[in-house]
């Protein structure tokens, strides 16, 4: 697959249940987080080892472990054709007999014993846009025996705002890239209910050069998975050089273990310190603020379940205002669950 930066992409977070044999093969190109995952698990898994391999898509990551000496790997999904998958290349190499492959839910599996090491990469662009909260702290309090090892250990979400005008532009003008047919926005416009196309965030590449400012940690999952699944943060950026604000970048970093940290802020697409199958998260705002340097922008970004959903339903509001020597000169909000407006009467 190639991709330009500010290059904005139909939201592969919004489409968790949908994944297909496409997205599983972006994410085994994926040079970043395979690199990354593979020398983690070599770190964490150790030889007699039982290990969770949650959300084992095609079950790379779960070789990885049995290869690693691993006595025997669960890999628990939800899409049955891909773990179909999984047990084929656990087959190719020889290792069948060491995994259960099992098509359920998270919070609906049972295990017959705590497991030494749980290996997930359910982590959107955003952090927590795939649910990973939650399920991982259900997980780790059900699985982990004490002592165990969680692979990530630590995830930190940021935000940074950016002058991103072609990405604001494409998304205005409906040039959104998708990796199949089946990946379009404009039906999942019509499943969310989108008022506007600036009130749900894309997959973009979006280079340092657009930062307004410095990012700001939005959320730090630090041996603190039992965090609510829905907050409010605030945020204020001093902005530190003019521009056009456009919306926001959000990215995670990842610390797998002490010694292996997965960081999806690059920028270099032809050097490879991207992110193939993550990208970055563009949280567009509808109507652009021109800005100065040594403005103040004041932000409200929150995370919620809407009508009490909870399968991968969360809904993001990203709303604040620009201040300048004290008034303000632009306000935004942007919100996922925002009504749609009515049909015009006939």
């Amino acid at each position: 697959m190639t991709y330009q930066a500010e290059q904005p992409w139909s939201p592969c977070s919004e489409s968790v249940l949908e994944w297909d044999s496409a997205f599983h093969d972006l994410m085994l190109n994926d040079r970043l987080r395979m690199t990354a995952y593979r020398k983690a698990i070599f770190e964490a898994v150790k030889p007699g080892d039982v290990v969770l391999d949650l959300g084992t898509g095609t079950g790379i990551l779960g070789l990885w472990a049995l290869e690693a000496g691993a006595a025997r790997v669960f890999g628990v999904d939800l899409n049955a054709p891909i773990l179909a998958k999984a047990v084929e290349r656990m087959q190719a190499a020889g290792r069948a007999d060491r995994f259960v492959p099992i098509h359920q839910r998270a919070c609906d599996v049972q295990l017959p014993r705590r497991v030494d090491v749980l290996i997930s990469e359910i982590i959107g662009n955003m952090a927590d846009n795939e649910d990973f909260q939650p399920i991982l702290h259900d997980a780790i309090r059900r699985f982990v025996a004490p002592g165990g090892t969680v692979l990530p250990r630590a995830t930190r979400s940021y935000l940074v705002p950016v002058a991103a005008r072609v990405a604001h532009a494409s998304v205005r003008d409906g040039v959104v890239a998708r990796l199949t047919p089946r990946d379009d926005i404009a039906a999942l416009y019509r499943r969310n209910r989108t008022r506007s196309p600036f009130d749900l965030y894309y997959d973009c590449i979006l280079p340092r050069r657009s930062y307004l400012s410095r990012p700001a940690l939005m959320r730090d999952y630090h041996g603190a998975w039992d965090q609510p699944a829905c907050y409010d943060c605030r945020r204020a950026f001093g902005l530190e050089r003019p521009g056009r604000l456009t919306g926001f970048k959000a990215y995670f970093v990842a610390e797998l273990t002490a010694t292996t940290i997965l960081d999806i802020s690059g920028d270099d697409i032809s050097g490879g310190e991207t992110s193939d199958s993550w990208k970055h998260a563009y949280l567009p705002i509808a109507h652009p603020i021109d800005v100065q340097r040594g403005d103040r922008l004041e932000l409200a970004f929150s995370r919620r379940y809407p009508d009490g959903e909870t399968a991968f339903r969360q809904v993001y509001r990203w709303h604040g205002q620009v201040v300048r020597a004290g008034d303000v000169i632009g306000r935004f909000d942007q919100d996922m669950a925002a009504p749609a407006d009515p049909p015009a009467a006939a």
